[in-house]
């Protein structure tokens, strides 16, 4: 009898993939939290989303500082002058100030990253080769997630650490703050409140989690738009698949090219009909996602309540295990850079292409073309490509064949 039912534990166990599994977020009315979530153990968290202001990378190779703009958290670059002019803050034209926003397509490139004018620019501050810091060269006013103004000069990355003060914009209640990555290792970012005074540790660890739901802002035709929706972790990729007749029994997620952006589910699998004044849902569409240890994930969103309630309804089954092929049925079967980091004159691109029709692009932190090449040659190749003329940096190699694309960090030391 122990046999037996030994027997039927295994047999559930193992068949637990492969089977559609109904999974529920809260984010509570007015979406006021944030949900991780994992698609092989579910929710990981879910956490009260307006008490933090500033996210700060905790990675060494960045210096990404992000805002909580979907919260309504404001950011704007101080206009008439730099650091010096910190004790004249002078904030009376403020209403005419552009705000800046987060990306929504790369969790390294927020608020405070815009405005870069140069190669060694990180937008809030100039970083030295020598040193490795980051020293601040800008000043900011900031609205806080709770409507309290105040201006801000982030003073310094060294060793690890974010120097930062803030003030009331007439440059009474001055604060000090440091924030330290180590503190918040294993994770994306360190979180800070300026009402409370406060680092907060909010996120699980980064290995732990595959999307979020949460309010963010993202461009919407033309205009910056607050929506509730779904990013995806850092190097986690997916792929949306529309006009299905039913989404419930697509598994060839290898027609298809998973895409990195950290919005490719993003928010769009609902819209408001203003008849029924109530979200529908694209019964026609579903999502393929390939997580940290190579699964294949479809989902398949089913309810969107609104703000009223903040749940979230949706299925996911695991489609394929294990499988390393990023490439799909794309135009590609290969791509990779050589060296990199680069110290020498050139790196080479080498690709395997089905197509005959290839454009290999360069592109800055700042969004600059350096650099553009086209082949009409098909089949394994090796791109030589000198960078004697580019400046130290990061930069990202964009590899195009007939709107199928991938693309990679390039780092030249």
């Amino acid at each position: 009898m122990k046999k037996y039912f030994l027997f039927i534990i295994i047999f559930l166990n193992s068949n637990l993939d492969g089977i559609s599994q109904t999974q529920t977020v809260n984010l509570q009315p007015s979406y006021t939290n944030q949900s991780f979530f994992s698609l092989e153990n579910g929710e990981i968290l879910n956490t009260f989303n307006a008490d933090w202001d500033l996210a700060f990378s905790t990675s060494t190779m960045s210096s990404s500082i992000r805002i909580n703009g979907g919260m309504g958290t404001e950011l704007y670059s101080y206009p008439l002058g730099d650091t010096t002019d910190w004790n004249t803050f002078n904030s009376s034209n403020i209403s005419n100030w552009q705000p800046i926003h987060n990306s929504d397509t790369n969790w390294f490139i927020g608020a405070f990253d815009k405005n870069s004018t140069s190669m060694f620019d990180m937008g809030w501050g100039i970083y030295n080769m020598v040193t490795h810091f980051v020293t601040g060269d800008s000043l900011y006013a900031i609205k806080t997630v709770n409507g309290n103004w105040k201006k801000l000069w982030i003073e310094k990355l060294a060793n690890g650490e974010y120097s930062f003060k803030y003030a009331d914009l007439d440059g009474s209640n001055e604060v000090n703050a440091v924030v330290n990555q180590s503190s918040f290792a294993g994770k994306n970012f360190a979180y800070y409140s300026l009402d409370q005074n406060t680092s907060l540790d909010r996120e699980p660890l980064t290995q732990d989690w595959d999307i979020t739901f949460s309010k963010y802002i993202t461009p919407v035709q033309g205009m910056a738009y607050g929506v509730t929706g779904v990013l995806m972790n850092d190097g986690i990729k997916a792929c949306l698949v529309e006009n299905l007749p039913d989404p419930n029994s697509y598994t060839d997620y290898t027609q298809h090219i998973l895409h990195s952006e950290m919005n490719t589910i993003g928010y769009d699998w609902k819209s408001f009909d203003m008849s029924s004044f109530s979200y529908v849902l694209d019964p026609y569409r579903c999502y393929f996602l390939k997580d940290y240890n190579d699964k294949i994930w479809r989902i398949i969103f089913t309810s969107f309540e609104g703000s009223s309630t903040g749940i979230i309804e949706f299925n996911t089954e695991e489609v394929s295990s294990s499988t390393s092929n990023e490439f799909f049925n794309s135009s590609f079967s290969s791509f990779e850079l050589y060296p990199n980091p680069s110290n020498n004159n050139d790196v080479t691109v080498i690709y395997d292409t089905k197509s005959n029709n290839i454009e290999i692009s360069i592109i800055d932190i700042n969004g600059k073309l350096v650099f553009n090449h086209s082949s009409l040659n098909s089949g394994f190749s090796a791109k030589n490509i000198s960078t004697s003329n580019l400046d130290k940096g990061i930069y990202i190699v964009k590899i195009n064949s007939n709107g199928d694309y991938l693309q990679k960090k390039l780092i030249i030391d």
